[in-house]
């Protein structure tokens, strides 16, 4: 409603409420239902229509829950007093042990919609001075629902600086009467406090203010007050392979987070080892166990914060026996898997019964693999052939090496029936032509160094010359991969 006498605002200006506030309340949550008592709450102002009771208006006809709750304009009829600036007290808080103070509260409003309205205020000073609660272009999120709905509020002037309020009612305008935007019932309020964290003598008021025409409304109601720590985050999220070191996260968290913290616990990526986008990927730069940490924070309540470990794996198969160039058979291949961290895994070779077993054996000459996969393990298909031993037509180059020193496999030269070779020579040469490796003893064999270093996995040209007693003299060449 509007009033008419603009200096009765100026002298309503004027109004302050005071209260003695030490000690406080400093149990929390704080649940005030306004049942058995009014809560130690009190009212005052100018024009004070407040009333502790059942309410049994045209349209607040019904505490929040319950049967009793505080309301502007009196607990019957359908109207609040002329020029009222008006206020609703609460006792006195301490919040000192409160990190993330919350609040939340039923409210009905049902007032001349842009010139009558209702904020919730505080202050620290025993009431010299006040401050609102949150404003009306505050984002709407699980922590901050239905607070304030329109500002300014003109009415609101001689208690509030900021007029941001609830203002409103569920009727249509009727004449130079202000309708819509009312609450329609009963709805839950809430919003967060971060910088009344830790501090003591606190006091909240709801204020109303209301002109002098355009009255004929039910007014303001509160039910339910809760104060407490707001509700945690509560952080969580799932991952897909998309391929053996690349990984889709997808967070899950709730409530509702405004921001994220990744880390990928893989500082050899350098800096995309964190990220703080809600859904990254991220490509590991090698074979190992990765603790991932995601912390969900916001708004304004304790963060929260989950790890879990995801294991990127490599894998080399191994020939372990070759195969009888007579009868084709009784090869054995091993698989050796890095970066499982002695995690179960479950191996799946493409053999003829299917075999499950870390070594697999009764094979013939041929390519076979195995498909690596297990609890948070990005999945894995590693390649491998048996091999003829040969022994039956002479001499082989093998295609590839693994100088790790475990016995098998680790240097490269002929094989074979050794002992009959003469005027052998070997000669390996590295991408420039450059000559690293020259034997002219077929069973010395090539370890993967040059000029006394290991080299890293690559691919190299080799060349050599031999004689077979019988035979012409033969001259071979192929490329040779030192696999690390």
């Amino acid at each position: 409603m509007r009033i008419i006498v603009l200096s009765f605002l100026i002298f309503l200006s004027g109004i302050v409420t005071y209260g003695q506030c030490t000690g406080g309340i400093n149990s929390f949550p704080y649940n005030e239902g306004f049942e058995l008592t009014d809560g130690g709450w009190f009212s005052g102002g100018t024009g004070d229509d407040w009333a502790w009771g059942t309410p049994a208006k045209p349209v607040i006809n019904s505490a929040g829950s319950g049967t009793r709750c505080w309301v502007v304009g009196g607990l019957t009829g359908s109207t609040y007093t002329d020029g009222e600036a008006s206020w609703l007290q609460s006792p006195c808080f301490d919040f000192t042990n409160l990190q993330y103070p919350y609040i939340e509260f039923k409210v009905f409003w049902e007032m001349e919609r842009r010139f009558d309205g209702a904020s919730l205020q505080y202050s620290l000073d025993n009431g010299v001075s006040w401050a609102t609660v949150g404003a009306a272009t505050d984002a709407t999120n699980c922590l901050n629902t239905n607070w304030y709905n329109f500002s300014p509020i003109t009415y609101l002037a001689p208690l509030s600086t900021t007029r941001d309020g609830w203002s409103g009612n569920r009727q249509s305008t009727s004449g130079s009467c202000q309708g819509g935007n009312g609450s329609n019932g009963w709805v839950i309020a809430k919003h967060t406090m971060p910088y009344l964290a830790g501090r003591t003598g606190v006091i909240f008021r709801f204020v109303f203010g209301a002109g002098t025409i355009c009255n004929n409304y039910d007014g303001f109601a509160i039910d339910d007050i809760l104060i407490k720590e707001a509700p945690a985050n509560d952080a969580s999220f799932t991952h897909s392979c998309v391929n053996s070191r690349t990984v889709n996260f997808t967070n899950t968290s709730v409530l509702c987070p405004v921001t994220y913290t990744w880390n990928f616990d893989d500082p050899a990526s350098g800096t995309n080892n964190t990220s703080a986008v809600a859904n990254p990927s991220h490509t590991f730069s090698g074979p190992g166990k990765y603790t991932v940490t995601l912390t969900a924070s916001g708004p304004d309540n304790a963060p929260s914060i989950i790890t879990k470990d995801i294991y990127i794996i490599d894998a080399d198969v191994i020939m372990l026996q070759t195969v009888n160039c007579q009868t084709n058979t009784g090869g054995s291949l091993t698989v050796d898997v890095t970066g499982a961290d002695g995690l179960p895994l479950n191996l799946l070779w493409n053999t003829t019964p299917p075999q499950t077993t870390t070594i697999i054996s009764g094979l013939s000459e041929g390519f076979y693999n195995v498909q690596i996969s297990g609890t948070d393990v990005c999945p894995l298909t590693a390649i491998g052939k048996a091999e003829k031993d040969f022994s039956c037509s002479g001499i082989y180059f093998p295609s590839a090496f693994t100088p790790n020193n475990d016995g098998r496999n680790d240097g490269f030269g002929p094989l074979g029936s050794l002992l009959s070779l003469t005027d052998y020579q070997l000669s390996i040469y590295n991408r420039w032509g450059e000559r690293i490796f020259y034997s002219n003893n077929p069973f010395e064999r090539w370890k993967g160094k040059v000029k006394g270093l290991e080299t890293d996995s690559n691919i190299f040209v080799w060349y050599a010359e031999f004689t077979i007693p019988g035979k012409p003299k033969e001259t071979r060449k192929g490329t040779v991969m030192v696999i690390r």
